[in-house]
């Protein structure tokens, strides 16, 4: 739905000077979007999607990256309409809209690198096809994001001048498209391991477990095992960042290392149970008589339960449903003459809609448009 009325109102005020006013309410409707769209991914990886029967993998992984398209392709929607009535916008209007400019972009690289954990999760679980085809559309999805910062880059060209009566505001710009820089060379160093991972254990072999939790403080445990000499072995939790490295470890090296991480949250809801999933990949430089070439393994998946209930009170809860009287449960009485928000409020959100006209992406990056500033 938020889809829907943001292609509206790009084909409404398109062809005709569109609004200040109108161009916020699309930014607006834009990042509405890439926040259902994170809540969606946070439900998709704390999901555990093995199973022989069905090849949820693919779907899910095959239905996530068209939501990552369709998020570029309102991005590019709204870059156009603002290049087109530039000329129209008062210096703060236009300082304004390159500031929403750099948010959804910068949400656009959250979502990219959320792809790209969810592809690495389930990777090794696809077949030779399935690999080749989501690695394709994910390289399609980071060269259309260098024509989104390359559009970035314009606008602030056609604004230098604002460093002499703004210059903190010129500044942070420089700052932001410093950061935008950087996610996206950690989004191609990740695109880079993807190319890299082995899935037969020919090489380096990681498993990840659970071996104790008591409430919500979790002991994990990671098994490596390398198969032939190997360099420069780094292993990094999804979650909880590095774990291990090594400089340098010998044939039919093995290693267990546990790691505690404590006091975990659910972190879409209050006062709820919930899973919390997570995965690690190890990668090192494999050394032979023929030369050395890196590999990267990914272990499996495993997840924990969370009973989040800060306040010690148990209620049974809907969605949507907000508990006003705390006193009718037997454990508030601790909790009396505080406010408890027991359900967050999803204000001004909308569900998503399928129904979003395509463009061409893959072909607008390998040949971006000519400005359209006039």
């Amino acid at each position: 739905m938020v889809a829907i009325l943001a292609m509206m109102i790009a084909v409404t005020v398109f062809g005709s000077a569109a609004t200040y006013e109108s161009m916020r309410s699309y930014e607006d409707l834009l990042r509405s979007q890439t926040t259902l769209i994170g809540s969606f991914e946070s439900l998709l990886k704390n999901t555990t999607l093995d199973d022989s029967g069905y090849n949820y993998h693919y779907q899910f992984l095959d239905s996530f990256d068209d939501l990552a398209e369709r998020e570029q392709q309102g991005l590019a929607s709204f870059e156009d309409l603002v290049s087109y009535n530039w000329s129209d916008l008062s210096e703060g209007e236009k300082i304004g809209l390159t500031q929403g400019f750099e948010d959804l972009i910068r949400r656009e690289a959250t979502i990219l690198s959320s792809n790209e954990d969810l592809l690495k999760r389930g990777f090794c679980s696809l077949d030779s096809a399935q690999k080749q085809e989501l690695l394709d559309r994910f390289e399609s999805r980071l060269k259309y994001e260098v024509v989104l910062y390359t559009k970035f880059d314009e606008w602030l060209q056609y604004q230098q001048m604002i460093e002499g009566t703004q210059k903190e505001t010129w500044i942070a710009f420089l700052d932001s498209y410093e950061d935008l820089l950087r996610r996206q060379a950690d989004l191609l160093s990740s695109f880079e391991m993807l190319l890299k991972i082995k899935c037969d254990g020919g090489y380096l072999t990681l498993t990840r477990s659970v071996i104790s939790q008591t409430g919500n403080d979790v002991v994990y445990r990671y098994h490596l095992s390398a198969r032939n000499q190997t360099a420069n072995i780094v292993i990094i939790d999804q979650i909880l960042g590095e774990i291990a490295s090594y400089g340098l470890v010998p044939a039919g090296f093995e290693e267990t290392i546990d790691v505690a991480r404590r006091n975990i949250t659910c972190g879409e809801c209050d006062n709820c149970s919930c899973n919390v999933c997570g995965f690690a990949t190890a990668c090192g430089e494999v050394i032979t008589p023929n030369g050395n070439f890196t590999t990267c393994a990914v272990s499996n998946q495993c997840c924990v339960v969370i009973n989040d209930y800060p306040s010690q009170i148990l209620p049974v809860i809907y969605p949507g449903y907000q508990v006003d009287d705390l006193t009718a449960y037997p454990s508030a009485g601790m909790a009396q003459n505080q406010e408890q928000e027991m359900m967050p409020q999803y204000q001004g959100m909308m569900p998503q809609d399928q129904g979003m006209g395509a463009i061409p992406l893959d072909s607008v990056a390998a040949n971006p448009p000519p400005s359209r500033f006039r």
